[in-house]
């Protein structure tokens, strides 16, 4: 019983993602801790159940990593909708208005930056990558549930009008929360790069400072 505990492994993907999401200095110690804790503990506890304690463990320090931001990430959505809903614009084909831009650079930025933290801190692009994918999956659920709630509490004809000639219901609802994934992947994908990138001639610079 004790050598079937020992050798107990939790699912790889979760163990995986965990690693990735640490730290290089944390990322032994943290593992091999809840390891430990998986196999002496929770094993003989829960039995064929200990693999779900072991991914929802990892899915709350993610949760945790990416709730703000993806939050944040909503709050531009639902944000820019109610603008739209209460202060309405002309918005002339072709021409990108203001808000527009603003509410795209702002989601450009979170998704790049995180990326980029993310990817310096664990010296992981996939780290990176991955996180603004949480985000971004946080954001749309978010995003959809702040603009139906608006809905629920602002839907007045002259509201409803606004909103109609500002891209519509759908739009706001479930189009704009779906771009979020590819938004997320593509700006993730660079932010990460340029932080390892950069995380790697800072690297160098070191070696050579040493080396003089």
């Amino acid at each position: 019983m004790n050598s079937e505990r020992s050798n107990a492994t939790p699912p790889k993907w979760a163990e995986s993602v965990l690693r990735w999401m640490l730290p290089s200095r944390d990322r032994d110690s943290v593992s091999g801790d809840l390891l430990e804790e998986y196999r002496e503990s929770i094993v003989p506890a829960l039995g064929d159940r200990a693999s779900r304690w072991y991914v929802r463990q990892v899915a709350a320090y993610v949760w945790r990593r990416a709730w703000v931001l993806g939050t944040l990430v909503a709050a531009i959505f639902v944000g820019r909708f109610l603008l739209d809903a209460f202060v309405p614009i002309r918005y002339v084909p072709h021409v990108i208005a203001v808000r527009s831009s603003v509410m795209s650079w702002m989601l450009v930025g979170t998704f790049a930056l995180s990326a980029a933290w993310q990817t310096w801190r664990t010296g992981n692009i996939r780290s990176g990558i991955f996180l603004v994918l949480v985000i971004a999956w946080i954001g749309a659920v978010l995003t959809a549930v702040g603009t139906g709630v608006s809905i629920a509490i602002w839907h007045d004809p002259a509201t409803m009008s606004a909103i109609q000639g500002s891209g519509g219901l759908d739009e706001a609802l479930w189009g704009m929360p779906i771009l979020l994934t590819p938004i997320g992947l593509i700006v993730g994908m660079q932010g990460a790069i340029v932080a390892r990138l950069v995380a790697a001639i800072y690297g160098w610079s070191k070696l050579d400072t040493k080396g003089t």
